[in-house]
């Protein structure tokens, strides 16, 4: 989304208001953009660190898959996991690139199996969709997820609920897709004269099978 700064610029001078929502932009907030709304990725990723912590208290070996360097999803995603997982406890061992697709992850998880198999005790995906390329890597290895395997992912996709549900996969973080209620509400403080924050975290929720609830969803 770079690459617009100067067209947003030029609108905040007519007095247009812009809002960036689920994506930023390398501006300035007040001067190519009113608000930005998003999720807090950062936070995602530590609520999937924190479940582990949880569930190993002894610590263990961990993969992590992302998609990618260029993206602020995957890079702060993986930054909040990193940062509270227990380092103490646990290792990262391998640190692979998926790039955002269930069959990529899939194949770079096979790979890591080869190398690494009876040293994994968990692993992380940026997206439930890699997480579930990583599953059937697992299970290809003849190694069971949510037993031998622990997994853990963003999205809050059907799938992965089920999964956790299951007990395949110990936790997944929603990244949640509605955004309508939240910006119409942005959009009529503004329309009333009200000032609103720079940056406004639109709310997501960590499932474990303790809460989960497939039917209801998020």
């Amino acid at each position: 989304n770079n690459g617009l700064q100067e067209a947003l610029q030029e609108a905040m001078q007519a007095h247009i208001p812009v809002i960036l929502v689920d994506r930023a932009i390398d501006g300035e907030a007040g001067k190519h953009y009113i608000t930005s709304i998003a999720s807090d990725f950062v936070w995602e990723g530590e609520q999937c660190a924190k479940a582990l912590n949880a569930a190993l208290p002894k610590g263990g070996n961990v993969v992590i898959i992302n998609g990618g360097y260029d993206s602020t999803t995957s890079t702060d995603r993986q930054e909040g996991f990193k940062k509270a997982l227990d380092n103490k406890k646990f290792k990262i061992i391998s640190e692979q690139n998926g790039e955002w697709l269930m069959d990529k992850a899939q194949a770079v998880m096979e790979n890591v199996l080869q190398a690494q198999g009876d040293k994994i005790d968990a692993v992380f995906a940026v997206t439930d969709d890699m997480v579930h390329g990583a599953m059937n890597a697992i299970e290809a290895a003849g190694k069971v997820p949510g037993k031998n395997i622990l997994t853990l992912g963003i999205d809050g996709t059907r799938s992965a609920l089920e999964a956790v549900k299951s007990g395949k996969q110990l936790a997944s973080c929603t990244c949640t897709p509605y955004f309508g209620p939240i910006v119409v509400e942005t959009i009529t403080k503004l329309q009333q004269g009200e000032k609103v924050e720079q940056h406004i975290v639109n709310p997501d929720k960590l499932y474990t099978k303790e809460n989960v609830d497939v039917k209801k969803g998020f």
